[in-house]
């Protein structure tokens, strides 16, 4: 799908350089709601009674996130109307943003007692952030203010398990399929943008230094409000 999404792109920038069009920059404010559904596997470690287990869990977490974006749109007189025009666009999230509002916790069997000092009971603690949010977007009008938006997207997953306990389980890029649907409008040189989004990511694979595994599904929505200056 991402490669279609990408020849796609292409094909229609190289196919309409000879149209006048405009550049717009801005900012965007979105209210994102994050939720994720993991599976971990433990193994039974070197400890004698240790347990190999199977944990799943589903988490979710609601957040502001600022951004910065720059577009190139064609002329209205290829498509739609001044103001809502085709768009190629890039967008770049700040920050980072935790997966679950709140830390995950689990009880078993140490699996391990040099790393944590223990063959009894262990309490595990486990959360995961996601940053470097970068989005590459084309927005097509339907009719009026309206368009759709179809896009491809990047994230870095940053793990912050509890290491000593479970071995570490480093970090990940994942890449997702971005659409939505708003409406936008010219009001003097500001171009403004209301919109509903959401990112269908790829799964998730994780294997621990202590070969303990995860797989987790991420989704992501949003509710968007972008102010940009068009030249």
């Amino acid at each position: 799908m991402k490669k279609i999404i990408i020849t796609v792109l292409a094909s229609i920038m190289l196919s309409t350089t000879a149209f006048a069009g405009s550049m717009q920059f801005g900012t965007k404010i979105s209210q994102t709601f994050i939720e994720a559904d993991g599976n971990e596997k433990t193994t039974a470690g070197s400890v004698t009674g240790g347990t190999a287990d199977t944990n799943s869990t589903s988490v979710d977490n609601d957040v502001t996130l600022g951004s910065i974006y720059a577009e190139y749109s064609l002329g209205s007189d290829v498509w739609g109307e001044e103001g809502n025009e085709i768009t190629f666009g890039v967008n770049y999230t700040f920050g980072e943003a935790d997966v679950s509002d709140k830390l995950s916790s689990r009880s078993e069997t140490a699996e391990d007692a040099a790393g944590s000092g223990s063959t009894g009971s262990v309490t595990y603690s486990a959360n995961a952030e996601v940053q470097d949010y970068v989005n590459y977007y084309v927005e097509m009008p339907l009719q009026g203010a309206l368009f759709v938006k179809l896009g491809m997207s990047q994230i870095d997953v940053i793990t912050k398990e509890d290491a000593d306990h479970e071995g570490s389980y480093g970090d990940a890029t994942l890449d997702g399929i971005n659409y939505g649907v708003g409406i936008k409008g010219l009001y003097g040189p500001l171009q403004l943008k209301l919109a509903y989004e959401a990112t269908d990511w790829d799964s998730l694979s994780l294997t621990s230094t202590t070969s303990n595994t995860i797989t987790a599904d991420l989704d992501q929505s949003e509710l968007a409000l972008s102010v940009g200056y068009r030249f």
